[in-house]
């Protein structure tokens, strides 16, 4: 069986695919096989690379930490994979998800740690948002559709802070996909799941909620709202949420558990495969000095 190999030096590029097989039984009309694989091979990849540099170092000392995503991987990847050149970022805190996911060279992270995001990131998440929106608004007057893609945690803010900046956005069409990350609620921004997004609704910005376990669904979302937003359509809020079902077993919360589950059944990927994206990425890192 002939594999794929990813390009060196490069973040997520195409994942190892069997390329002599027949296709699949089973083909998503909306999402090809081959990028579901390359979701779920970003998903693994970000999260080995986290994993490594959290391990502690002989003879070093400890190098500066960047920001943990895990848990997050299905809302990352499923919109930094919607990006194209041109577009920004804004995080809450530096790390490394991002510029490893758009493809930054592995070692030149390894080396570095945290990268900076496009736009500061300011303490305050209400002006890192505002900066997100005028960034947004001046990639409005340029071609092809650019946009900013803006994380915030949803302990971040309150429905009452949230409302101004949503009606900002709104009434300017920022090109901005606002992605909201799950996150333990405070006291203070304590807010039902899914309420955000019917805020932003009524603001004048479309809130879909989407399963934060769900990387298949979260692509969806974000391949439909990064196309209304290049298309002239205005800002977009994705609410990354834990679905629960009432009177059932809560589902698993790992997304790429989930992933997992999706592929094997349907014959897009096998236990083997999975097993390989692991293995080739973990050799690929013990491989570079540090």
């Amino acid at each position: 069986m002939k594999i794929l190999k990813k390009k060196p030096g490069k973040g997520v590029g195409a994942p190892a695919i069997p390329t002599s097989d027949p296709a699949p039984p089973w083909e998503n009309p909306l999402i090809p096989s081959t990028k579901l694989r390359e979701l779920y091979a970003a998903m693994v990849e970000l999260r080995l690379l986290e994993d490594h540099l959290a391990k502690p170092r002989r003879g070093r000392k400890p190098s500066v930490r960047p920001a943990s995503t895990h848990g997050e991987e299905g809302c990352r990847a499923s919109t930094v994979l919607s990006l194209k050149p041109g577009d920004l970022t804004s995080e809450p805190a530096p790390g490394l998800a991002t510029p490893f996911l758009r493809g930054a060279k592995l070692a030149g992270l390894l080396k570095s740690g945290p990268a900076k995001p496009d736009l500061p990131p300011a303490a305050d998440p209400a002006t890192r948002l505002h900066l997100a929106i005028g960034a947004a608004l001046t990639l409005a007057s340029r071609k092809n559709g650019p946009l900013v893609l803006a994380y915030v945690y949803a302990s971040e803010l309150g429905l009452r802070e949230w409302k101004p900046i949503l009606r900002l956005a709104s009434d300017h069409a920022a090109p901005v996909l606002i992605v909201v990350l799950p996150g333990l609620a405070t006291r203070k921004n304590s807010q039902p799941d899914g309420q955000l997004s019917l805020t932003a609704t009524a603001c004048g910005v479309p809130g879909i909620p989407v399963d934060s376990a769900d990387p298949v669904a979260l692509y969806r979302v974000a391949q439909e709202a990064t196309l209304r937003i290049r298309s002239g359509g205005g800002p977009v809020l994705m609410e990354c949420i834990p679905f629960r079902i009432p009177g059932k077993p809560a589902p698993p919360s790992d997304p790429i558990l989930t992933m997992q589950q999706f592929l094997l059944p349907r014959g897009v990927a096998t236990q083997d495969w999975f097993q390989s994206v692991a293995a080739r990425f973990a050799a690929r890192i013990n491989n570079i000095p540090r």
